[in-house]
């Protein structure tokens, strides 16, 4: 029996590295075996062509073996359901599904297929969700399979300076693109006593004229990214203002709290997102309704407060930096699927 994990390619961005990511773990850690898929216009295939295709994917793959679908494929949902559906002949084959995402729950206006995934994901021996409020959500809409192992949290293989610890600031960093993407609470930010710095380049932008915010550069490696908010201290804020996010991420497990712990920065969270019990639990930063809420904390926190919180959040983020998140699931997925 060989196990066998998908990853995408041709495709950027937070998506493309968490995929990449996890079957880099799996490949290296587990020998996990990959199966690669590049994301492309799948219209433009004949059937015959899509054989084809697909046939090349899974040459690797025999009878008795154990798939994991790192979902989804951004190939669009007929892909996903034929790919998987190219698996029909093999005798005894396991099939786990990773959702590392549910479209319809991320735009509106494809809601109307989320029956059609539900349906899809009913297709798995065993799934990996993100958090247990994914879970029940699934549930609740109609997820049949018994067999489910709970994500939890994103890893982030970064390389830190381990001497250099965050320092105590009244500050707050942000990172997403902020210029080409207008973020409403960045460019309405009107806290003289609390900072947020952004990953944007220095530059006259004039939403930021005349306002506490700061820029800490713009970043494609992962490691200057967390060398750089190390360096910058305070907090790490995960947030969105559109409300279809919002609710999101009550479901969902953001990339960015990976990378916020990795760093060792403590995080700010709003109290409905799937990762606020953690947080709290392990005082890991601040669970909060409203950034007004956040920076009031900041602005009557103590230096030993701060201090307690990012020691804590350097220790927890050891899992993170090692990648023991995505081992550890993959490793409970396969265990669940063979012994429970």
């Amino acid at each position: 029996m060989k196990v066998h994990i998908t990853n995408l390619y041709g495709i950027g961005g937070t998506i493309g590295k968490a995929q990449q990511m996890t079957a880099g773990i799996a490949k290296r850690d587990l020998h996990y075996n990959e199966l690669g898929i590049y994301k492309y216009p799948m219209d433009s295939d004949t059937p015959d062509m899509l054989r084809t295709r697909l046939d090349g994917i899974i040459a690797s793959v025999s009878h008795g073996d154990i798939v994991i679908f790192q979902l989804p494929t951004w190939n669009g949902i007929r892909f996903d359901e034929t790919f998987v559906s190219h698996f029909n002949g093999y005798r005894e084959l396991k099939k786990i599904f990773f959702i590392h995402d549910v479209p319809p729950l991320m735009e509106k206006k494809i809601l109307h297929e989320l029956d059609r995934y539900i349906a899809f994901f009913n297709r798995a021996d065993l799934i990996i969700v993100a958090s247990q409020n994914m879970a029940d959500f699934l549930k609740a809409r109609g997820l049949a399979v018994k067999k489910i192992v709970i994500q939890r949290m994103w890893d982030a293989l970064i390389d830190i300076e381990g001497t250099k610890k965050p320092e105590f600031r009244r500050r707050i960093n942000f990172t997403a693109d902020v210029v080409s993407i207008p973020r409403p609470f960045v460019r309405n930010w009107n806290n003289d006593r609390v900072e947020l710095a952004v990953t944007a380049e220095p530059g006259e932008y004039d939403w930021a004229k005349g306002r506490n915010i700061d820029f800490l550069g713009w970043f494609n490696n992962e490691n200057s990214l967390a060398g750089a908010l190390r360096k910058s201290g305070g907090f790490g804020l995960l947030w969105h203002d559109d409300p279809v996010w919002q609710e999101y991420m009550k479901y969902n497990t953001g990339c960015k709290i990976g990378t916020y712990l990795g760093a060792g920065l403590p995080v700010i969270v709003h109290n409905s997102v799937s990762v606020a019990d953690t947080i709290r639990r392990k005082n890991l930063g601040l669970t909060v309704d409203s950034l007004e809420e956040a920076a009031d904390k900041l602005e009557h926190m103590t230096a030993e407060e701060y201090s307690r919180m990012a020691q804590n959040a350097d220790s927890f983020g050891n899992l993170i930096r090692n990648g023991y998140f995505a081992r550890k699931l993959l490793t409970d997925a396969v265990f669940n699927l063979l012994y429970e």
